[in-house]
C-alpha cells in the first residue's frame, strides 16, 4: 500500500468514525454513498440491514490516518 490514502474529507471522517465507534448506519442517500465507497475499496463492510463495520484493511488505514493527525 502507498503511503499516500486518498480519501475525501467526508470518507475519511467516516471512516475514523466507524473506528471510533465499532459500526455506523447511513443517516441519508448522501451519506449511503460514502458508505458504498469506502465499501468498494474493503474499508467498511455491509454486515446487516443497515450497519457497516470496519474490516481488517479500513482499521491499518484509519489507524495511519489518526496517527497522521488527520482527526
Amino acid at each position: 500500500m502507498s503511503d499516500r490514502i486518498r480519501l475525501t474529507p467526508a470518507m475519511r471522517d467516516l471512516l475514523l468514525e466507524i473506528w471510533e465507534q465499532g459500526s455506523a448506519y447511513p443517516a441519508d442517500r448522501n451519506q449511503r454513498r460514502t458508505f458504498e465507497a469506502l465499501e468498494e475499496r474493503d474499508y467498511i463492510e455491509h454486515v446487516t440491514w443497515g450497519r457497516w463495520q470496519i474490516t481488517p484493511l479500513g482499521e491499518i488505514v484509519a489507524k495511519q490516518l489518526a496517527k497522521k493527525g488527520n482527526r
